[in-house]
């Protein structure tokens, strides 16, 4: 009886299906219509007034950072790409959405990075005070100096393996024609999935140990994310995913041996060994979010949020720093020269890591660091938001942002603004971070280049872990190897879906010439 009743359960759903999809695209025109009228005082391209499609076409086409950039140059900081969605690179304004007390909230644009249906974490929660108090258990998690003391050795490890293999594996020999390129795109990737569950499980994945993408939860993430951007651009859809049969049969599982499982699978195993009578206590990022109240079931999925999230930000900051420096000899000496000014020794065997605060002391690497940031910001499109209270949003220009209307991000456009970087806002240069500037033109620059991290109520909990990272991994292949771009007239395959998907980054590392002097 069981067996039928299920079976013409599913029968059932089969017959409602085509009206439910009917039922939402209708839903879907009329809205839209009437959204066109309010929104009609903001230009932008000629569809987007009454249709979704080109914002589809946008996110689908793997170069949205760069369509979005050319829209707000054409259209204004403020420009219409959908129905009811404006795309927003002024600064202010979005620090004014992004501040607490806003009349601004997460849309459901959020809804679309849930890894499993009707599973929400940090990342797909929109209500407000849900997002917060879950933000408030996780929060000491990040703090390196007090809760989760172990960061920087579990960074320090795996950039030691990671130099270890590149000495192993990778070093080239111009003197004898030998040549053992590297793809940088998934060596970053695989630094940073095991330096995030190191930090937050004291256990890494190991695919930087293996050199491989050992469940291939990297190649699955790419060939879905195409599909991810059809459910960010029309949410309403993810209503269909919610149902039990399509979960049953459809949806991720720890259990299931595809690539996504596996992954789930280490983080739950890393969870649950947390609980119960034989309890696991450690001073880690996952026991940080325990101390502070997170049950079983919000650990698993904060401790693969980390994994997920943590990892490819990270991973897209370094190929990004590598690649923008390799191509710049002068940024590359001048770094070499700083550390040794700074004491930091040529010599050092593989486990003796830059410190934390060695590293920031020399302002020349972090500037390098804040500019390859603002030259490839690992998120770029979305992260959108919504006026829900009940007043419209009065402009200084007297536009008005009518109640429902959704905010898009523009954070390549705002990162590479003229008027806030200068005539060469398209060019790497370090520099510009060390001149004597006006305090409101220092002021502007750092307001803008800290997007990078989000502000105000949804502010990047891991930004000072990123850092730690980033300034600990270059400043280290820098010191210690010579790396040039492979092909310079392909570096990379690079896609974005408002993230990144980066591979192919070819490069030839060899042992740094001790011949080469390198002047202050």
């Amino acid at each position: 009886m069981a067996s039928a009743s299920t079976y013409d359960r599913f029968l059932e759903s089969l017959t409602l299906t085509p009206v439910l999809i009917v039922a939402v695209i209708l839903g879907i025109i009329v809205n839209d219509l009437v959204q066109y009228v309010r929104l009609r005082q903001f230009k932008g391209p000629t569809t987007t007034g009454f249709s979704r499609l080109w914002l589809l076409r946008a996110m689908r086409g793997g170069n949205m950072h760069k369509i979005y950039q050319d829209v707000n140059t054409k259209y204004g900081k403020i420009a219409r790409i959908g129905p009811k969605t404006l795309l927003v690179s002024d600064v202010e304004l979005i620090r004014k959405i992004n501040a607490p007390r806003s009349a601004y909230q997460r849309s459901d644009w959020y809804k679309g990075g849930r890894f499993v249906p009707n599973e929400d974490t940090l990342l797909s929660l929109v209500d407000d005070n849900e997002h917060k108090a879950l933000r408030a258990k996780m929060t000491p998690g990040f703090n390196i100096s007090k809760e989760n003391e172990r960061v920087e050795s579990s960074i320090d490890s795996q950039v030691t393996i990671m130099l270890d293999l590149i000495k192993s594996k990778y070093i080239s020999s111009l003197a004898s024609g030998e040549y053992k390129p590297m793809d940088w795109g998934y060596m970053a990737s695989y630094f940073g999935i095991d330096s995030i569950t190191d930090i937050a499980f004291s256990e890494a994945l190991g695919d930087l140990k293996e050199d491989q993408d050992k469940h291939r939860f990297l190649h699955n993430m790419e060939e879905n994310l195409p599909m991810m951007s059809f459910f960010t651009a029309y949410n309403e859809f993810l209503t269909l995913l919610q149902s039990r049969i399509v979960v049953k049969l459809l949806a991720p599982s720890p259990n299931d041996p595809s690539p996504f499982g596996q992954v789930m699978g280490f983080a739950r195993k890393c969870a649950r060994e947390r609980f119960g009578p034989q309890k696991v206590e450690r001073r880690d990022m996952l026991g940080a979010f325990l101390r502070h109240g997170m049950d079983m079931g919000e650990a698993e999925r904060g401790g693969l949020l980390q994994l997920v999230a943590g990892s490819d930000t990270v991973a897209t900051a370094l190929r990004a720093a590598v690649l923008w420096i390799a191509t710049n000899p002068l940024v590359v000496n001048r770094m070499r020269a700083e550390m040794e000014a700074a004491g930091v020794s040529r010599d050092r065997p593989t486990t003796d890591i830059i410190s934390g605060a060695k590293a920031r002391s020399i302002k020349y690497l972090v500037a390098v660091i804040r500019e390859s940031l603002r030259m490839h910001p690992p998120v770029v499109g979305g992260l959108e938001k919504q006026l829900v209270r009940e007043v419209e949003d009065q402009l200084p220009d007297g536009r008005k942002i009518p109640i429902g209307t959704k905010i898009n991000v523009s954070t390549w456009a705002i990162l590479r603004d003229t008027d806030t970087f200068g005539e060469d806002a398209e060019v790497f240069r370090p520099e510009r971070w060390l001149e004597d500037l006006s305090e409101d033109r220092r002021r502007k620059m750092d307001r803008a280049q800290e997007l990078v991290f989000s502000a105000g109520r949804f502010i990047c909990m891991g930004r000072e872990i990123a850092m730690t990272q980033c300034l600990k991994v270059i400043s280290e292949l820098f010191y210690r190897f010579d790396i040039t771009v492979a092909n310079p007239e392909k570096p990379w395959h690079s896609v974005s879906y408002g993230i990144f998907c980066q591979h192919d980054q070819w490069v030839r590392v060899t042992e740094r010439d001790s011949s080469v002097m390198v002047a202050a």
